[in-house]
Order: C-alpha cells, then structure tokens, then sequence
C-alpha cells in the first residue's frame, strides 16, 4: 500500500493540469453535499440542546379530517392531563406573548412568553443564575416574576449575575427577575429566542382567562415520556383523556368539536415545515456528485492513452490485473482524499454563504448552522465512496491489457479503444441523464416562484409600510380608551406630508392571525365547536382603500359603525360563495364566537391572500374596529412615494398619542411579503446553483468525448477529407456523435425526471412537477449547449491536414 501511495503521487504530480481539474470537479462535489448535509445535519439529525431529547414530545389536536393541520390545545384539557396521565413524567404548557418595556430609554416591545411552571423542568433547562418558576407563582394572584434572557441580561444589566433581584417595568407592572437562561436557549416551536418568560399562561394579553376557561385551543403542549413508555401507547391515552373531558365538559369549546390527538416528538415537529425542501435538496446535491464522479471517471479513461504501454510493460513483467487495480483505485482514493479536504473547505464557505440568501428556518436561523463530527465523517465517507465510484470502472477498463497489442507502437488507435469509448459514452449519457433532472426540477422552481411572484395578492402592496402595535392591558383595560388611542394615531398620522391613508388592522392581508367558529346565516344550527372556523379581522373604516381592496357589493365601514351602531360586517367572495351560493349576502346575519349578537352582513370585498402568498384565500369576516377593539393592531401607512422616509414621522405621530407605547415589526409591505417567500427563493437559488454545475460537468464533459473522439480518428478523417468530404461533412459527421450523446441522456433524464419531480410537488405553487414548458425549455437549452460543446472539436476535426494525417500513420 505504500508503494502504491508512492507511486500514486508521482503519477499525479507528473500530471499536474489533469490532477488539478480533477481535485476541482469533485471537490466541487463534494463540497455541495457538505454544505447540505451541515445544514440538514443541524435541522434534522443533530439533537436539540435539551436533556434526553428524544423523550420530549408535542401533544397537539386536529378534527378528524385534519384539513387544518395539527393544533394547539386547551388550557383545562392541559389540566387534566396533568393531573390524570400516566405516560409523561412532566407535562407543560406553553404560549407566545408580548410586553411593553418602559423605563430602559425608548420604550420597547419584548419578545416574550408564558408557560406553567413545570415548562423548563420538562425541556430539562436550567438557569445560569437563579431558578425557574415556583407551583405558587403559577397561580392566579401570584408574584410578578420573570426569567430574562442572557442577551437581555447582557444589554440592560451588563451581565446575568446583575440581573437577578432587579424590577422591570412590563405593561406598566413591576415585574421581579428571578433567573437568567443559558444563552444557547431557544424553544424552537416560538421560531426564535423570546427574551422574557412568565408564568401564568391564562393570564396573556391577547385573551381573557374567559375565553381560556371556555376551553380556546391557544396552548402548546409538551411532555416527557417516562422511560418504557412508547409513543403509541401515549397516544393512545391522551385519546381515552379527550374522552372523558368531552363527557366531563360538554359545552367547552375544543370539547365539542372532536378532536383527533396525536403525540409526536418535539424534533419531529420543529423540522415538518423544512424537511421536503432539505430532502429535494440532498437528492440533489447527491446528483451533483454523480455527474462530478462521472466526469472524473471519464478523465481517467481519456489519461488511460497515455499510459497504454506503461500497463502493458507491467502486465508483461508478472503483475497481476489485481495489482493493477489496486494501483488505479489507489490513485484514485488519493485524488478522492485531496478533493474531499479541498470540499470541507467548499462546503464550510457555504455554509457561511447561506445566510446571503435571507432564508431563516423559523426553528434555527442559518447563521447559527455550524460544522461538527457528523459533518467530518460525512465528508470522509463521501470522498472514499466517491473515489471508489470513479475509480473502479476505469480501473477495471484499463487493467483489461493485452500485452502484444499494447507493446506495438502502432497500435495507438486500438488499445481497447472500441470498450473504453463505449464505456465513455455510457458516462456522458449517464451525465446528461442526470443533469437533467436537476435542470428540470430547477426549472419547475424558477417558473413556481416567477407565478408566486406575478400572483396579483388582491392589494396593492407598494408604498405601503406597516408596523404592529400592542397595547399594555394595565394602562388599556377599557374598549373606549384604545378607540381613542386608535384615533388619535391615524389623525397624529394622517396629517403627515406624504400620508395617503392610515389602516388599522388586526393583521396584515397575508398574514391572517385571529380565526374562530362562525355560524353564517342560513347553515345549519350546529353547537359552536362544530362550526367552521373562518377568518375574522377588525379593521378602522379606512382599510380597505388604504389596501385598495375593491368593495363588490354593498358598503364600505364608516365613522358611524361605532360602539352604539348595530353591529356589521363585511365578507369576502370566498366566504360568500361557500356559504351563500347563488344569493344575496347584503342583510345576511354572522354569528362570530362565542358572542350573543349577530353581525349583518353590510358588504362584500375582494379576496386577499389571507393565508400566505401561496394558500388559496379562505373565507373572512371583517368587523369594525370600533366595535370589536383588539389591543393587538398593525398600522398600516399608504405614502404617496417612497414609504422608508415615513418611519421617524410615523413612530412620532404615535409618541404623540403615548410616549410609553412602542412599536415593533417596522418594515415595508413588500419587504414583508419578500419574506413569505424566502423558503421558495432560498430552494430554487440552491437547486438553480447545483443545476448550473451539473450542466457545466455535462457539457465539459460532452467536449472531452467529443474531442477525444476526433483524436482517435484523425486518419479516418484525413482519408475522408482526402475523398472530397466538405467542411459541411465533417462538422455533421462529429456534430452527430455529440447530439446522439446528448438526446440518448435527455430521453432517460425526461423519463427519470417524470418520476422524481412529483416528489417536489409541495414545493411547487400553481406550477404542475411534469410541467411542459419546463421541460421542453430544458431539453432544448441542453441541446443548445451540447451542439455548443461539440462544435468547438468539430470546427477542429476540418482543420485536419490529410497530407500530415497519413503521413503519422
């Protein structure tokens, strides 16, 4: 073996351009499966920096079509839970909030959240300093504490150890800091670090513990298993616990809408959203390095002339094909080695590359991904089955000697001339095959995120620039003081220079964030579980021109539709045509939640993309805000140019009305949207990159045949130029060998990529996987590249002199 490694070396260093092109094909290889593999290793396979993760488990409910996907839970379902299985060691729940901080300069929104005392005993996370909640203060009247985050330690106290003890002022309430968490703590399910955390869940802002007590699914739950106790059987009795709160709570909301349950691991759902666009990358990065140890294979077999006599001199002295082999897959394992650090390098640069392209996994930004073991030993595995992969083929190729025919010097045109072009023929076709797959399923994103991208949202997002606003229930606690909070900020607004309009909203078109059952006039009389649940928003009477949503039928809000008005709604056409087909929707009557009074139907607006940019609209009710008030509002400003220059003004006209309320999210409404799709972006970017290396590796390689091709028949060439044949003859002569190479790989690609682009279906947004545009354009730019490719040595083959041709012969 270390003769061989001797050996190897010397061969590669005598050859340094072959030995370099080599390295950098697979290198670049193997770097992509590296940079991959580090981001899925960080998403999928690490485990979470919890105590024994693999037991931590997320109970959540679904009706039993499940149409809505898996969801939160109840509070008292939580309770009884608690107090009645037998599967979980700990159960916690969980809720995301938000909190006014004043007297630290500016005021400021603070990403918080609640959870039952038990929350970090379960995770198995322990403070830095301090402890974690006691049994008394997670009841009702208990002491105002808090755990802070180390980075919020870090910027208002200078380090954790000052932190503990100090008051913060949070909804106009001192709050006392009890425990500092560790800085690596992140509960993925809230999509990032929350720098507050309390106890108390029914106690958050956005709902009255009433409507928590009436059982509203707004929880996360989590649970460690204890040891023995599998997910099956866990899952079998929370299904046995719903039972018997349904009979014990019948008129509870989550009691009456019979719910499915299932029990999943905590792992399992922080990656479910990312796991498709992970896999589809993987499979292709895997394809790269297919092609790129195809092209290295077919390298080998053109050096192979070259060292012809060499094989043969060594056959004829007794070594054995063995020997042979085992010199080649050495050769070829070093140049794996040397390709595989060279691709650690590649796939490290990646990896610092990735946070470029704006995509954050909510769970774990991507600036955080980082290499460890995992991602060493993947590398070392890859670069010896890449080595393997490329070697062995022409290895055994090569090492077929025969030693009479290998010894005579004429013999240049026929050592194993015929096995090795087939053997080089099979790998471009194997190649292209390949490279098309990765250029259709690229294609199929370019054309989903360019429909996603003209996809009208029904607004009109430019000029607009958006910011939410949360109102401290200490300092708002009555309806009639945030309506004039409300007014006096659109009037502080509106008379700013460049102000087209002010909207007040619960959410943002795209983004709806408030859904509850609703009964529409008309259907039958079901109890309210049992209701669908639809879409609700309360909006300032000025909404929808400043969104300029087109009103169909009926009335706009007004300033009139007021606390003392009869109470209106608007819907949009997709509530009206799955509830009222083929009717008059003015006058028709909504019941909404748990509320008594009915709403009447005063008019009928456009759609919006109300669920994302890619989600079909779902129906939504639309009340005034005036009569339904939220503490929880996004501001939105139509300006009249460019809508950045209105943030300073904006922020003062709402210091003007409170100078203790802050505000959060301040972005323009196309920024916003940019960022709904950055999964899409960030996929298609990373498939575009990885189909333009493989086509490249084609192409080089559909040149390096071709061309080599040419050599090997310079006299047959020369004779037929010496017959008479044209500069037309020759080029269709070479130009064929490469378009049949080519059209036999896109035939097997087209079929390949039938099959596998159906797995990336999801992925996809009004585009179908065997889209024929995207597969024609495919094929057809593949077949442009490849006359390209084999153009350049057909132009070469009509320059051939016959005189001189013959005459080397």
């Amino acid at each position: 073996m270390l003769q061989n490694f001797r050996f190897a070396l010397r061969v590669l260093a005598k050859s340094p351009g072959f030995s370099l092109i080599a390295i950098l094909t697979l290198a670049l290889g193997i770097g992509a499966n590296t940079a991959i593999f580090t981001v899925a290793n960080a998403l999928l396979l690490r485990p979470l920096p919890y105590a024994d993760p693999d037991r931590l488990m997320v109970l959540s409910g679904a009706t039993f079509d499940a149409a809505g996907g898996w969801g939160r839970l109840s509070l008292p379902f939580f309770e009884v839970i608690r107090d009645h299985n037998r599967s979980y060691s700990n159960v916690a729940a969980c809720i995301y909030e938000w909190f006014s901080l004043t007297g630290h300069g500016d005021p400021e929104q603070i990403s918080a959240a609640r959870a039952t005392w038990r929350f970090f005993d379960t995770l198995g996370v322990h403070p830095i300093v301090g402890r974690t909640f006691s049994e008394e203060e997670d009841r009702a009247g208990g002491k105002a504490v808090i755990l802070v985050s180390s980075k919020l330690a870090a910027r208002l106290f200078g380090d954790a150890a000052k932190a503990l003890g100090q008051n913060l002022t949070l909804d106009g309430r001192d709050y006392s800091v009890i425990g500092v968490l560790p800085p690596s703590f992140v509960f993925g399910l809230f999509g990032g670090e929350r720098d507050i955390w309390a106890p108390r869940v029914s106690e958050m802002n956005a709902v009255t513990p009433a409507r928590v007590a009436l059982g509203g699914a707004y929880f996360n739950l989590i649970g460690r298993l204890r040891p023995g106790v599998s997910i099956q059987q866990a899952a079998a009795e929370l299904e046995v616990l719903y039972r018997q709160y349904q009979s014990a709570r019948p008129s509870n909301f989550d009691a009456t809408r019979n719910l499915h349950m299932r029990v999943a691991t905590l792992q399992s759902e922080l990656v479910t959203n990312v796991r498709p666009t992970l896999l589809v990358l993987c499979a292709a990065v895997g394809l790269v390095l297919l092609i790129a140890c195809a092209n290295v294979a077919n390298l080998l077999l053109s050096r192979a002339v070259g060292r012809r006599q060499e094989f043969s001199i060594r056959t004829a002295l007794g070594a054995s094909r063995g020997t042979l082999i085992g010199q080649l897959l050495t050769e070829s394992l070093l140049l794996a080695a040397v390709s595989g650090a060279l691709g650690v390098a590649i796939g490290y640069a990646g990896t610092r590359i990735l946070p470029l392209l704006h995509y954050d996994y909510e769970g774990l930004p991507m600036g955080q991904i980082s290499m460890d073991f995992r991602i060493l030993a993947f590398a070392i595995l890859i670069s010896l089955a890449s080595g393997m992969l490329f070697g062995l083929a022409p290895a055994l190729q090569i090492s077929r000697t025969d030693v009479n025919t290998g010894l005579r010097e004429e013999s240049r045109g026929s050592f194993g001339n015929r096995g090795r072009n087939r053997a080089r023929s099979a790998l471009v076709v194997a190649q292209v095959a390949l490279s098309m797959v990765l250029l259709i399923a690229s294609g199929l994103l370019i054309r989903s995120f360019l429909r996603l991208r003209n996809a009208s949202p029904g607004f009109d997002p430019s000029n607009l620039l958006t910011m939410q606003i949360n109102l401290p229930p200490a300092r708002y606690a009555d309806a009639a003081r945030s309506i004039a909070f409300y007014r006096d900020v659109i009037q502080n607004v509106e008379n700013l220079p460049g102000v087209d309009g002010v909207a007040v909203s619960t959410a943002i078109p795209t983004n709806a964030t408030h859904s509850t059952p609703v009964l529409f006039e008309g259907q039958p009389a079901v109890v309210l579980g049992q209701r669908p649940i639809v879409d609700i928003q309360q909006i300032n009477a000025d909404y929808a021109r400043v969104m300029r949503i087109p009103l169909l039928g009926g009335r706009m809000f007004d300033e009139h539709d007021d606390v003392r008005a009869p109470k209106v709604a608007l819907v949009n056409q997709t509530a009206v045509r799955r509830f009222w087909p083929n009717e008059n929707p003015i006058g028709k009557r909504v019941w909404i939640g748990t509320m008594k009074d009915s709403f009447e139907v005063a008019g009928v607006i456009g759609n919006t993309k109300n669920n994302g940019p890619a989600a079909a609209t779902e129906p939504e009710v639309f009340m005034p805000l005036a009569q339904m008030v939220s503490p929880y509002v996004s501001l939105t400003v139509r300006a009249t140019g460019d809508p950045h220059g209105l943030v300073s003004a904006v922020r003062a006209g709402i210091a003007s009305a409170d100078p203790d309320q802050p505000v959060t999210g301040v972005q323009t409404m196309e920024e916003f949207m940019e960022t709904q799709s950055s999964q899409t972006r960030f996929t298609m970017a990373l498939l575009g990159v990885f189909a333009g290396v493989a086509l490249i590796l084609a192409v080089v390689g559909i040149y390096g045949v071709i061309a080599y091709s040419v050599a090997q028949r310079t006299q047959e060439l020369g004779i037929r130029i010496a017959l008479g044949a044209g500069r037309r003859d020759i080029l269709r002569l070479v130009i064929s060998g490469g378009l049949g190479l080519t059209l036999g790989g896109i035939a097997i690609g087209l079929a390949a990529s039938i099959a596998a682009t159906r797995l990336m279906a999801s992925l996809l947004f009004e585009t179908s996987a065997t889209d024929p545009i995207a597969f024609l354009a495919s094929s057809a730019l593949f077949v442009g590249v490849a006359l390209t490719a084999s153009y350049i040595p057909a132009r070469r083959a009509t320059r051939i002199d016959p005189t001189r041709a013959l005459r080397a012969e």
